[in-house]
């Protein structure tokens, strides 16, 4: 459950980078505005409750790097601003979408590749927890892996498949460089998944125009898999490096 989770998660964080700067065009036809203005809150939230369950799930790790409420890390203060950001940038496209200039729907995709960006380095922290972990720059090569992926998922679900699943296929086993040496030496059988997920990706822009969104999906909830199994991975190891005390809670 915690992998759907986490897709659903990426799935929605795509998906408020994506379908407002698609929307941006003064072409766009206002039924498209309008359905995004409607859907773009209750997506947020119940992006919100997958999050809060992922944190349940992974107490141990969330209370390691304060990711819980109240926030006790910078982390989880940048995901607190950037959420409560998004989330009136709803408000206000729910309230005046016709309105609104075509300046107003990049603002509100710039905002939440804000949120996109401090939201994965969170789940990177979450995803590591008390295990090994390759340093700071490490933790932030390993983040930016997870930013393909929900923007593949958000495009794929917002229009046509195009150049982000590919990136994301790309990326993905990239972010591997980002992971602990313990981490990666025990990841055995799971380096299927990881093959798997990343030959989907890059395949979905190539295969018939039926099969490319379910490529994505599959791509997406088999990557969200191998992040979890790798979260598990790194619960049973040993910590080895010292992370920045700027990311560690305050005692």
């Amino acid at each position: 459950m915690t992998a759907f989770a986490l897709a659903f998660e990426l799935l929605v964080l795509g998906l408020h980078v994506m379908a407002p700067w698609r929307l941006a065009g003064a072409e766009t036809a206002e039924h498209r505005k309008r359905l995004w203005a409607l859907l773009a809150t209750p997506l947020l939230l119940a992006a919100a409750l997958a999050g809060l369950y992922n944190l349940r799930e992974h107490v141990d790790a969330a209370l390691a790097w304060g990711l819980g409420w109240p926030p006790a890390s910078l982390p989880a203060l940048l995901v607190l601003l950037a959420a409560i950001a998004v989330g009136l940038t709803d408000l206000v496209l729910f309230a005046g979408f016709r309105q609104l200039e075509p300046v107003g729907w990049r603002v509100a995709a710039g905002l939440a590749t804000l949120l996109l960006l401090a939201a994965s380095f969170a789940g990177e922290l979450l995803r590591v927890g008390r295990g090994p972990a390759a340093g700071l720059a490490g933790l932030a090569l390993a983040a930016l892996g997870r930013v393909p992926l929900a923007l593949a998922a958000g495009e794929a679900a917002s229009g046509p498949v195009r150049g982000f699943a590919t990136l994301a296929g790309v990326a993905l086993p990239l972010s591997l460089i980002g992971f602990s040496v313990p981490v990666r030496a025990s990841l055995g059988a799971d380096i299927l998944t990881l093959g798997a997920a990343s030959l989907l990706l890059v395949a979905a822009r190539y295969l018939p125009a039926s099969l490319r969104r379910p490529a994505v999906a599959a791509g997406i909830l088999l990557a969200a898999y191998f992040l979890d199994r790798t979260g598990d991975l790194s619960a049973a190891l040993e910590p080895s490096s010292k992370i920045p005390d700027i990311l560690l809670p305050e005692p």
